[in-house]
């Protein structure tokens, strides 16, 4: 599937709370620039090492940040939903993550807007650069809680944190994920994350489906999560609109 673009009316209709926070007087000029996609699980937006020519506005899907190591494994550092953009490397002077991979985690619907218009638009609009240094500065503490969550956390605090993030972003109770997956996401193995899932399970606020799981008790898991979860959505609340 290709990317479409967008209609150049004066209104920017879409799910992304970032860019739906823009007056339209100040998106308007944009518009006819941004290109929509539905995107599927284990799509690629960038690679370390390699020039982006484009900005990444997810409006249904959900984007996982892999930092790589070496021997070509990957661990999560972050997660991008409505609420954000892939791609802060850019708005950061940068035209490359050097060890960063985007990966669509969800699949979903995202816009894209070229480098070029995206620095104009951020240039031109004291409101957009406004949003876009609250976001970096809700990202960046992602980022940390997430170092410190992988270092000292249970993996059943972990799982539970992620899949409240997750179904945050999706509006839904259910994670269209497999264990093999959620696996990969937290660098453990998935004898780790099948035992965990074994115990929220026991605990009555999980249950397993074909390729995925669904959340029964969101105050339970809630409980089971780790203190990240919290942390992290407190910090999007407080610094971006809608969040």
């Amino acid at each position: 599937m290709t990317w479409l673009g967008i209609d150049g009316d004066d209104e920017l209709e879409t799910r992304n709370q970032l860019l739906g926070a823009l007056p339209p007087a100040e998106v308007g000029g944009l518009v006819g620039r941004f290109q929509r996609r539905l995107m599927e699980p284990g799509d690629v937006l960038y690679q370390p090492g390699r020039r982006l020519d484009h900005v990444f506005f997810p409006e249904t899907a959900v984007v996982s940040i892999l930092t790589l190591l070496a021997d070509g494994s990957g661990i999560e550092t972050a997660t991008i939903g409505r609420e954000g953009m892939a791609g802060i490397f850019l708005f950061l002077g940068d035209d490359r993550s050097r060890n960063g991979r985007a990966i669509v985690q969800m699949g979903g619907s995202i816009l894209r807007l070229d480098v070029d218009t995206f620095r104009a638009g951020v240039a031109g609009s004291a409101k957009f650069e406004q949003l876009m240094v609250v976001y970096t500065r809700a990202f960046l503490l992602q980022v940390s809680q997430s170092v410190a969550c992988g270092a000292v956390h249970p993996v059943q605090a972990r799982l539970a944190r992620w899949l409240l993030q997750t179904s945050d972003r999706t509006s839904s109770e259910d994670v269209a994920l497999t264990q093999q997956f959620l696996a990969d996401i937290l660098g453990v193995r998935r004898a780790s994350v099948s035992e965990a899932v074994g115990d929220l399970r026991a605990r009555g606020v999980l249950a397993a489906r074909r390729g995925g799981l669904m959340i029964l008790d969101r105050a339970g898991l809630a409980r089971c999560a780790c203190e990240c979860y919290g942390v992290v959505r407190d910090e999007y609340t407080r610094l971006m609109p809608g969040g």
